[in-house]
């Protein structure tokens, strides 16, 4: 995963972050779905619940700024993916926005990576 400084590479963007993004969000969904099925507490599921609502929004928030800075680069972008990543993997600047979205993609995952590990009891960062 690449540092999060102003600059990034766009083949980290596009087969790294964006994948493991991915992967992260669709295993915290997944662990909170079972966890609700499982609880018998209505004030439990509703917990749980918010905190699905939250991570989806903060998911939903971080991909509209990956997503604002593959348009910037759309042709670069479409280089490298005609190339399956072997060619075209320019540096790009990130603005502040895009900075932190690439800063709160790799939070995610770094801390849904700890949970398969099994060193935090919860997929979610904070919960």
């Amino acid at each position: 995963m690449p540092d999060t400084k102003s600059d990034v590479s766009l083949h980290e963007v596009v087969y790294e972050v964006v994948p493991n993004l991915n992967m992260a969000e669709k295993l915290v969904n997944n662990t909170l779905e079972s966890i609700m099925e499982a609880a018998t507490d209505p004030l439990e599921i509703m917990r749980r619940k918010e905190q699905q609502d939250a991570f989806r929004l903060e998911v939903r928030l971080v991909r509209m700024h990956l997503e604002h800075l593959l348009t910037r680069h759309r042709e670069d972008v479409a280089a490298l993916v005609s190339t399956d990543g072997r060619e075209g993997a320019s540096m790009v600047k990130l603005d502040r926005n895009e900075a932190q979205a690439l800063r709160s993609a790799i939070d995610i995952y770094q801390h849904v990576r700890a949970y398969q590990r099994g060193e935090r009891r919860h997929p979610l960062a904070s919960r």
